[in-house]
């Protein structure tokens, strides 16, 4: 009885799990929010009944979505798909933090996965296409731009424009990493509302204020930018390295500072609207954004959270 339940409520799961990937790969714009949404079966099913039937479900509905779709709905529903059951395995087990994390794991490996099938089976580079595209309308720009009043002072902009550009083809990964951690989460908050009702005792998040990264990070992020003082040039994989682990350290160190100063503020009974105005001021002043590393850099070393009174 409990096999054929799960064979008819999986049949189901695989009809919504292709109808969601259509909208997302038909309908411009909305479609990112129903990608957003397209790990909630596998989710649903996988906290039923296990990673196992979950993982061949997600492999039923594949043939579905290539007849209905097209290979890039395949990649969508595969990454979303894997996502949903790392996330369901884990609130199964009652560890939202660690679904999170493992879901985000997961998510980065997809997007690197769909990377390398692309250049090796279509011979279509993503990034090089989009470095091109990016230097293509900075040149044009620049075209139309050359007899203007302000030329000057333009073509000193452009050029800062194209040495970001230069630097940015080397932040792939991190940018990588970044969606990869962003899906897994804004898919675990939008889930979350509908798997209370299946599983109402799967528990909450620890509150923002009590995150704490391990001090391995700040020794990371040390050596990172002891590398970074070295005469590294653009290409190397030295360079990469520095550049990408200085990003992603350095974010999570930041991370870490915006939960001391809400774990102060908790502390001191400060109304949230102060750790709100420190969190503005970070993103957007980059004294601001220094100040609240360094208080990262003293939270995760020196535990500074256990002298506040």
């Amino acid at each position: 009885m409990k096999q054929t339940r799960a064979l008819m409520e999986g049949a189901i799961l695989i009809s919504l799990f292709a109808i969601i990937t259509l909208l997302v790969v038909y309908v411009p714009v909305i479609g990112i929010l129903f990608w957003l949404v397209l790990p909630l079966p596998l989710i649903l099913y996988t906290l039923r009944y296990g990673a196992k039937l979950g993982f061949w479900m997600s492999i039923v509905s594949l043939p579905v979505i290539f007849i209905t779709s097209s290979i890039t709905g395949v990649f969508l529903a595969i990454m979303s798909a894997f996502t949903g059951i790392a996330l369901g395995f884990f609130l199964k087990k009652k560890d939202p933090a660690i679904a999170i994390l493992s879901s985000s794991f997961v998510s980065v490996l997809c997007i690197m996965m769909f990377f390398v099938l692309s250049i090796l089976f279509m011979d279509i580079n993503i990034i090089d296409r989009a470095l091109t595209q990016s230097q293509e309308a900075i040149d044009s720009a620049e075209y139309m731009m050359r007899n203007s009043v302000h030329s000057e002072e333009i073509n000193k902009n452009l050029g800062i424009m194209r040495d970001q550009l230069d630097t940015a083809q080397y932040l792939f990964p991190t940018a990588i990493v970044v969606l990869g951690i962003i899906y897994a989460f804004l898919s675990y908050l939008i889930a979350k509302p509908l798997l209370r009702r299946f599983s109402p005792d799967i528990p909450n998040l620890k509150p923002f204020r009590e995150l704490k990264f391990p001090q391995s990070v700040v020794v990371l992020y040390l050596i990172i930018v002891m590398l970074s003082f070295l005469p590294l040039e653009k290409g190397q994989m030295l360079y990469s390295i520095a550049l990408n682990g200085e990003f992603i350290l350095g974010f999570l160190i930041f991370i870490q500072g915006l939960s001391f100063i809400f774990f102060y503020c908790h502390k001191k009974q400060y109304p949230k609207a102060a750790a709100v105005i420190a969190v503005i001021l970070g993103f957007v002043h980059p004294v601001f954004m220094a100040a609240i590393r360094i208080l990262g850099v003293l939270d995760m070393g020196f535990h500074i959270r256990n002298k506040v009174k």
